[in-house]
């Protein structure tokens, strides 16, 4: 990335709200801001949902931070500790993970991804065979909002 040639050319910050309605069932995912190399959105899952095929990026690191709710999730040896209120996991390219809602309320988590310039979205299950798309496999039923209910 070259730099601006002169102050009033360069790239703006930008104020973005964590605001997200609740679910009951299913799974959120709300792109609030990306770059050339990161992202980052906020998910809602419902009690009992979330990634449940053991998968791994292999061209991009990732973190998630808890903000409601708690969080159990896997890696290839089997559970990590249960993920509470603000709590994170880092997850380098190539780390094996799964994870679910395991309260009885809804999840609301931050996920921070940075990719190499060459991401391709690339996923592997633990067989090192890929993942296609946002297969059901790896990804929650259809959302049921709960009205009126949001995370803010």
């Amino acid at each position: 990335m070259t730099m601006p040639k002169r102050a009033r050319d360069a790239v703006k910050p930008q104020v973005i709200s964590l605001r997200t309605q609740l679910v009951s069932e299913g799974h959120t995912r709300i792109m609030l801001a990306e770059t050339e190399n990161s992202t980052f959105r906020i998910h809602c899952y419902g009690p009992k949902g979330g990634e449940n095929g053991l998968h791994t990026h292999i061209d991009e690191d990732h973190v998630f931070v808890i903000l409601q709710g708690e969080a159990q999730f896997y890696d290839l040896d089997g559970p990590l500790p249960v993920l509470r209120k603000n709590q994170a996991l880092m997850l380098p390219r190539g780390a094996f993970y799964s994870f679910e809602n395991s309260g009885d309320e809804p999840l609301v988590l931050l996920r921070f991804g940075a990719m190499e310039k060459n991401w391709k979205g690339g996923r592997l299950d633990p067989d090192g065979k890929p993942i296609a798309g946002r297969s059901q496999t790896h990804h929650s039923k259809q959302p049921v909002f709960i009205e009126n209910a949001y995370f803010e």
